[in-house]
């Protein structure tokens, strides 16, 4: 279960990743505090999204023309690295009626470039607009409820080849408790594709120095990285932290691409669900 079902009552000093209560304020910003755990290190700030279902009032109007000429402008962008994801999972298995998941699966690229491919695709987007532009551009209907949900914890236990996380993990509520829920609904052999920012990269490091030398003052760069507003990033790994996390929860890292020195301040894992021995499927 996830901690804190009150998400306003949630104690910060609770960490995210190894769940202590030994994280404290440490570098505030203009509109949020990154607190540090001091048992693990992790950093994460003191916010977290309402999500659309627990909020109805707060989903913004229909689609209009002017949201999806934005949206589709982005898709220009985000194609190239998209083409790229799609080359790397390839790389693994065939995506023809391979069951995916597509998480946080936005305006919907990800998702058509799988099903163009023979997947069979369901994806996850909380955000109404996003959805709505999936379903008027590629025709892709995304699901609104959130891995957490019964819809998929009970209906889908077991059942997807592969799991995408394309630039998600730094976003979610409970980063912890997400990949849990779906090594859940992941099928033994089955596949997870995740990027995220790496904290320990030279950005990050200079954002550290940069507030620390200054005493507060120049904390540009956290402020270009973490956001109280809805949807954007509530922590950032390490690359130590994150293969422990997923090593945790039960997947085998099978590759990884990452470097200290990334300009785009990324990490790639490849990840497997293992597929029990004969001995241990008969314990």
């Amino acid at each position: 279960m996830r901690p804190g079902l009150e998400i306003n009552m949630y104690d910060f000093s609770r960490c995210k990743l190894c769940a202590k209560k030994t994280s404290v304020p440490t570098y505030k910003l203009k509109n949020t505090t990154i607190f540090v755990c001091a048992s693990c290190g992790f950093h994460f700030i003191n916010h977290l999204d309402i999500m659309p279902l627990d909020n109805p009032s707060e989903e913004p109007r229909n689609l209009d023309q002017k949201s999806y000429d934005y949206i589709e402008g982005m898709l220009i962008a985000n194609g190239k690295q998209h083409a790229k994801n799609l080359l790397l999972v390839k790389k693994h298995l065939s995506l023809s009626q391979s069951h995916c998941l597509d998480i946080g699966a936005g305006a919907g690229l990800f998702s058509n470039l799988m099903a163009e491919e023979g997947a069979l695709v369901h994806g996850i987007e909380p955000q109404k607009t996003f959805r709505e532009f999936a379903l008027k551009k590629f025709g892709i209907s995304l699901n609104s409820e959130t891995i957490d949900d019964h819809y998929w914890q009970q209906d889908f236990a077991g059942f997807f080849d592969v799991i995408t996380l394309w630039d998600v993990l730094e976003h979610v509520n409970f980063p912890a408790e997400t990949l849990r829920e779906l090594y859940n609904v992941t099928k033994e052999g089955g596949w997870l594709f995740l990027d995220t920012p790496r904290r320990d990269s030279v950005f990050y490091k200079i954002g550290e120095w940069s507030y620390r030398f200054s005493n507060g003052s120049n904390s540009s760069i956290f402020e270009s990285i973490y956001s109280s507003q809805p949807f954007r990033h509530k922590q950032i790994f390490t690359l130590h932290q994150l293969i422990q996390l997923v090593e945790k929860v039960g997947f085998s890292v099978i590759s990884m691409n990452s470097s200290f020195f990334n300009p785009q301040n990324k990490m790639i894992l490849v990840c497997q669900k293992p597929v029990p021995t004969p001995e241990q499927s008969r314990a």
